[in-house]
Formats: structure tokens, C-alpha cells, sequence
């Protein structure tokens, strides 16, 4: 059943970068305008960025924190930087990007759904020359839950023991979402 669009919902335009970038089942959500005239929009899969002729987008399971002060969407994303035998997938935060938002629209409420929807359980793991946060995350379009390490900043993931405590925590918490 198609969903009813009342005349006072206005949805802006899509930019054609992003048009042209978005995957065969990919809708978007909401799409926001940034003081600088570009655009951010939130889709299934991520968060977008529209830039001129480039869009690019941060999938929803490497957004680490997003925080929105007056009219600025603070958003920091992680990139992968190794995938361990175990399958814990290493993460470090990128440095925090801030969107000053043009206008009010519904876009910092979708970002924040997404990303908390993302997390299925996590919990900090301190260790010594490591640590972070072990986080087990819902992909969108997969089945199951991908287990992560968010490094702390400086952090080794190499630290003696440390990969060994991170697949022992991340037990742990699926454990605790079966209810063992």
C-alpha cells in the first residue's frame, strides 16, 4: 500500500550527483540543505553527502557518534582498518565532520534512529596499550549481527591479548542478547 503524502510534507529535490549514486534498492529517507549549499540525506544503507558532481556516503554501521548542537550535525565515522581471522571487524574513528544545517528538516532525527537501531549491544573494553569499544552491529541487507572494534585513539589492536578479550566481550554480549 503506497503511503499517503499530505500537501504540507514538501520533500527536497534529490541532487543528481546523489541521484546517480544511490544502489538499485536504495530510497532516501530525508534529504537536508547545508548552509554551504550542499546536501546530506539519510537512505537505508547511510548517510549521504552531495558535494556538486560527487556524493559520497558513510554506511550506518561505520557512523560512530552523531550529535546535533543549535544547527550543526556533528557526525564522526570510522574506516576499517583490518578484519581479524575471527571476523572482528577494526575500526578507528575518523576525524568529526560538522554540517551546518540550512534549515529544519527531519534528517537529525532519522541519523540518530539510524545509527542507535545499528547497535544491537557494545561495551567498553579497557586494556593496556588498546582498548575501545566492542559494538555488535545490525547491516542493513544482511542477516546477523557483524561484530566491530572502535579503537580507542593511539590504541593497537595488536596489544598482546587484546584481539583474544575482544572475541571473548563480543561473546559475551551475544550471550546477553540470546538471554544465556
Amino acid at each position: 500500500m503506497a503511503r499517503v503524502r499530505w500537501p504540507w510534507e514538501r520533500r527536497a529535490a534529490l541532487p543528481p550527483a546523489l541521484a546517480s549514486a544511490l544502489g538499485p534498492n536504495e530510497q532516501v529517507q530525508v534529504v537536508a540543505q547545508l548552509t554551504g549549499g550542499e546536501s546530506l540525506a539519510a537512505s537505508r544503507f547511510g548517510l549521504w553527502l552531495a558535494s556538486g558532481e560527487i556524493a559520497v556516503r558513510w554506511n550506518w554501521e561505520r557512523v560512530s557518534k552523531a550529535r546535533l548542537t543549535a544547527r550543526t550535525l556533528t557526525v564522526v565515522a570510522a574506516e576499517e582498518v583490518a578484519v581479524t581471522p575471527d571476523g572482528i571487524v577494526v575500526l578507528q574513528d575518523l576525524p568529526p565532520r560538522e554540517f551546518e544545517l540550512a534549515g529544519t528538516s527531519g534528517l537529525t532525527d532519522a541519523v540518530h534512529a539510524r545509527v542507535r537501531r545499528s547497535v544491537a549491544a557494545s561495551r567498553y573494553l579497557s586494556w593496556p596499550g588498546a582498548g575501545g569499544w566492542v559494538v555488535l552491529r545490525r547491516v542493513p541487507g544482511r542477516d546477523g549481527l557483524t561484530r566491530q572494534i572502535r579503537l580507542d585513539s593511539g590504541g593497537d589492536a595488536g596489544a598482546p591479548g587484546f584481539l583474544r578479550a575482544v572475541v571473548d566481550t563480543a561473546e559475551d554480549l551475544e550471550a546477553e542478547l540470546l538471554g544465556d
